[in-house]
């Protein structure tokens, strides 16, 4: 008798279990689901340039993307000795030489100083992107009384932001698309880590920077 319960339950539970198609599919949804909010997560990390780039690479068509924007800009730059473009992370960078906008440790543009980058502005203008105008200095230190006013590093590459701004202001830029940023000496483009010189002075020069970053 026994022997007969044993082998009852032996073959029961050698039987494959029914499962609930249902579930399967249940289980299915949860996994898209998770897999679908990581992916919101992560690409709400990745900055707009990143973005923009894979999406380009992805679909293979970058027309109205930030990339296009470089390449135009590119090809234009090649003609303007100071000014640079690249396809930065963050979005589309136009790099200009505070050499030939400003005198040493001033915030004044020089007369005309950016008429010969405005074929470049007006591309980044025609566009619907943010875009910040950021001051950058070298690492030397700044501390000098102008007027009332102590002109620092911070100071400084704020003002020299400002003055670009008021110029693309006066030339149909947006207003609720600029943000000025001065960054001071904390952004350089160039380590200046062992270098003495000539090779430091030209990292200091090319640290001496607005960028134009459209994002």
């Amino acid at each position: 008798m026994k022997h007969a319960r044993l082998e009852n339950l032996m073959s029961q539970s050698a039987e494959p279990q029914k499962v609930n198609p249902f579930y399967i599919s249940f289980s299915d949804l949860m996994v898209l689901l998770a897999v679908f909010f990581l992916m919101i997560i992560s690409m709400s990390k990745i900055e707009n340039g990143s973005f923009e780039k894979l999406r380009s690479e992805v679909t293979g068509n970058s027309q109205g993307t930030l990339v296009e924007l470089a390449e135009r800009m590119k090809v234009i730059a090649k003609n303007i000795p100071q000014a640079s473009v690249r396809m930065a992370p963050d979005g589309v960078r136009l790099d200009l030489q505070t050499a030939a906008l400003f005198e040493t440790a001033s915030s004044y543009l020089k007369d005309g100083s950016l008429e010969p980058v405005w074929p470049l502005l007006k591309e980044i203008r025609d566009t619907n992107y943010e875009i910040d105008i950021e001051g950058h200095t070298d690492d030397r230190g700044l501390y000098q009384k102008v007027g009332d006013e102590i002109e620092t590093n911070w100071s400084l590459s704020g003002r020299r932001a400002s003055a670009v701004v008021q110029y693309l202001l006066e030339r149909g830029f947006n207003e609720k698309k600029l943000r000025i940023v001065g960054y001071a000496a904390n952004r350089p483009q160039v380590t200046i880590k062992g270098k003495n010189g000539d090779q430091l002075e030209e990292a200091r020069s090319e640290n001496r920077r607005v960028s134009i970053l459209v994002r």
